[in-house]
């Protein structure tokens, strides 16, 4: 496209408003929002354009289309719908211009796997362009249909390849890959990896080092081998990735990962099993997520891909990580079973009513950083409430370093403390437990943490301050009692348990007493008195499935040394990574339904996790009929080489 656009719609401008008008166009063409942006928004307020004219038309569809660029996708949109349809009948001189719009909303759609919509402007951007300037759309088309059970994106490979034929081969490799995704998720893996390796052959290079697009190719070559169950070629195509090889990665400390959950919401089965590649920016937030192979529809592939755009690390860590390694990873995935993490938190009820009280966070606000963002816009604004609403969402699952965590919670302890007319008792007394449930714990030197923390929720239970409120009170209790207390705190522990269960402020059947009353018969059953453990137990109201679905998790007493399950090949390969495993734990604390449910570097450590845990053991826990103690629980397992020297070298660019 080029600048003649600017004079396409010359004839309708008035002459004072024609130079503003070819200046934003200019700027648009150039990719260059930030100055075009107020110009447009200039002319879209002057009253001389009039409403309905195709001057007014071209600078909604341009100025909606950097919009979207700047992240303001709904108002972008908006503005788009209003002046595309008069730019589609306005002739050929804005055939490039509406192509290039169809694009950016295809993307948009397919950035929400919304596969329908994206495939309609897709489809409308092809009929518009001509010879080379169809290779995007159908690169974009065919990632889009490369689940589906037609031929479309064989076909737009197809012409994509033809249109690179007479070009330089590294053009072509990329099409020859994605012909061999395409055939590995249609099951075709000897022909998806004869096309790999004709990829591989395309784009071949001698100088030693390796661009992203050659690293994946090689991730898609190990891929393909593991499949064919050619496992000496899996690992060397995926040394070669460079997977799992990163010195001190910060993969092996996983934050907050958590697979899809299997069933009619998401429509994944057990059984269904994925690739996804996810970039990741400094501040630890998956930007971008893109399944890449999965034995499934494109509606499984993009409830892969939806989970892991959810994901996140701490921002000090992921800052530390190179720009090649946070482009693009992959990791192995299968769909949870379980609707909880096995033993719902004591910390829950207080939860569900802090969120009664507090004024409401946007849907978006979820993530760490959004979280962080309402808090400080709350605070510049003077809304005391909705900050502290945020902080108390931000404590539990902020990435940042433990200095910033630990202000961000004694500014909301602070405002729960100091009392205002929008804040109710019962909210601040809410916050400063939950607050509490998610601070680090200081100590000196000498000093147990664990002991500390029960010394400090101790203390605070008994605070004149919360003793008023039952639930707020019996939450501290519970949290300030170890799962595993030493000797010298078992009598401290107990007295707090039967403080909660036997605490007639509540209800009788109330899930805090429920909590208490489960762990009190699984410390009888342990201690032999089983007359007791049941007492307890019948106390609690619930059946054994129940119990094993909301009772307490029991601690852990043997983890299975990683070290002796590490995968021969991968250690011979300096492999490194980490695996997510859930599992049901028995009565008798041996664990059970072992499955890796996320695994990193794909097919490596799925088998070695699982082995793991299946030597892993737990507390026993009184069943009467020796039922499951806890149903789909989970562990993460990392997979670390003391010393490793097989590890990618970077060349950086010279500046």
């Amino acid at each position: 496209m080029t600048a003649p656009l600017a004079a396409q719609t010359a004839p309708e401008v008035k002459p004072g408003l024609q130079a503003m008008f070819n200046d934003a166009t200019e700027a648009w063409l150039a990719g260059d929002c930030a100055k075009a942006l107020p110009i447009f928004e200039q002319l879209a307020q002057d009253q001389r354009i009039k409403p309905g004219s195709l001057p007014n038309a071209a600078i909604a569809v341009r100025r909606g289309d950097c919009l979207i660029a700047s992240d303001q996708t709904a108002q972008g949109e908006a503005l788009i719908s209003q002046g595309l349809p008069q730019l589609r009948q306005a002739g050929e001189e804005f055939t490039d211009e509406v192509a290039r719009v169809e694009q950016r909303l295809g993307n948009l759609a397919a950035t929400r796997w919304d596969h329908d919509t994206a495939l309609a402007h897709y489809r409308a951007a092809l009929a518009l362009l001509k010879g080379q300037k169809r290779s995007q759309t159908l690169m974009w088309l065919a990632q889009l249909t490369a689940f589906d059970s037609n031929n479309q994106a064989f076909e737009a490979v197809d012409e994509g390849l033809a249109l690179a034929s007479t070009g330089p081969k590294p053009g072509q490799s990329v099409w020859q890959m994605m012909r061999g995704r395409i055939l590995l998720n249609r099951g075709q893996v000897k022909e998806g990896r004869a096309a790999l390796q004709k990829a591989l052959t395309l784009g071949e290079r001698h100088d030693g080092r390796l661009s992203l697009d050659e690293a994946l190719l090689r991730a898609d070559l190990a891929q393909a081998a593991m499949l064919n169950n050619d496992h000496d070629g899996a690992y060397s195509y995926m040394a070669q990735s460079g997977a799992g090889r990163l010195k001190n990665s910060i993969f092996t400390k996983s934050a907050r990962i958590e697979p899809p959950q299997c069933g009619p919401d998401t429509g994944l089965e057990p059984e269904d099993r994925a690739v996804v590649e996810f970039s990741l920016d400094e501040r630890g937030q998956v930007s971008r997520a893109q399944t890449i192979y999965a034995n499934g529809s494109y509606a499984k592939a993009a409830a892969f891909a939806r989970a892991v755009q959810q994901w996140a690390w701490p921002s000090e860590d992921a800052a530390k990580i190179p720009a090649f390694f946070r482009a693009a990873t992959r990791v192995e995935i299968v769909c949870t079973r379980a609707e909880g993490q096995g033993g719902v938190s004591p910390t829950g009820p207080l939860i569900a009513r802090f969120s009664q009280w507090a004024p409401p966070v946007e849907e978006e606000a979820r993530p760490w950083s959004r979280w962080l963002s309402a808090a400080e816009n709350a605070q510049k604004a003077g809304k005391d409430d909705a900050e502290l609403a945020a902080r108390v969402g931000l404590a539990p699952v902020d990435l940042r370093g433990s200095h910033d965590k630990r202000a961000s919670i004694d500014r909301a302890l602070s405002i729960a403390r100091t009392g205002s007319p929008r804040i109710t008792p019962e909210m601040a007394r809410a916050a400063i437990v939950l607050l509490e449930a998610a601070s680090p714990i200081a100590t000196a030197r000498g000093q147990d943490a664990e002991q500390v923390a029960m010394d400090r929720r101790m203390a605070l239970a008994d605070d004149p301050i919360l003793a008023q409120d039952a639930l707020a009170q019996d939450t501290v209790l519970l949290i300030g009692a170890p799962r595993r207390p030493r000797a010298d705190q078992v009598q401290r522990a107990r007295a707090a348990l039967v403080r909660v269960a036997e605490d007639q402020r509540l209800p009788e059947h109330h899930p805090l007493r429920q909590f208490a009353q489960l762990r009190l018969a699984n410390e009888a059953a342990r201690g032999g008195d089983l007359a007791v453990a049941g007492q307890w137990f019948a106390a609690t109201g619930l059946t054994q499935e129940q119990c094993a679905l909301i009772g307490p998790r029991p601690a852990l007493t043997n983890a299975n040394n990683a070290a002796t399950n590490f995968p021969t090949d991968a250690l011979r390969y300096g492999f490194e990574g980490w695996a997510r495993t859930e599992f049901d734990i028995e009565a008798d604390g041996r664990t059970a339904q072992v499955r890796t449910v996320i695994a990193y570097p794909p097919f490596v450590f799925t088998d070695a996790a699982k082995a793991i845990l299946k030597g892993t053991r737990y507390q026993s826990s009184y069943r009467p009929d020796r039922g499951p103690a806890c149903s789909a629980s989970s562990d993460s397992v990392n997979f670390v080489i003391p010393g490793n020297m097989n590890t990618v070298q970077l060349i950086k660019a010279k500046k």
